[in-house]
């Protein structure tokens, strides 16, 4: 089926001549010479108590630069301190892990070594010890009445 609509488009859109901005020019303001002021004069008390006030405003400035200054000082020297405990710390932590290992293997060296067959092949080749036959052992009944007796 065919296309039968038709679409006009409007062309005057994109001329550039027809809607161009046009900026205007504004109207310039006159500017207007600054008015000196004429300095009131002053007498030597004010200037004095004015050097004083200065003097005295320039020791609080210096005051307190200074005590920022320790303050400062004081964290960096608290910070400098906290960081060299935690090497000692992290030092300290190291050299355990290390006694705790061999802690642990000598733990298991004396524990292979301290085994039955161990302590009975020692006293066998060391001691010159010798197991005993059956025939030699003998036992005591104490149940008795009359004390103990030699059962064999």
């Amino acid at each position: 089926m065919p296309n039968t609509e038709t679409v006009a488009l409007d062309l005057d859109l994109f001329d550039v001549q027809k809607n161009a901005y046009v900026p205007q020019e504004m109207p310039r303001k006159r500017i207007q010479k600054p008015k000196l002021l004429e300095a009131k004069p002053v007498s030597r008390a004010q200037t004095a108590q004015e050097a004083r006030e200065s003097t005295k405003m320039a020791i609080r400035a210096c005051a307190f630069a200074l005590v920022m200054f320790l303050t400062i000082g004081a964290i960096i020297a608290c910070h400098v301190q906290l960081t060299n405990l935690q090497i000692d710390l992290t030092t300290k932590q190291n050299e355990l892990s290390v006694i705790e290992s061999e802690n642990v293997s000598l733990k298991m060296k004396y524990n292979s070594m301290m085994s039955m067959d161990k302590i009975e092949e020692y006293a066998q080749s060391e001691l010159g010890m010798v197991k005993r036959d059956s025939y030699q052992i003998e036992y005591f009944d104490i149940s008795g009445e009359s004390g103990a007796q030699l059962t064999q």
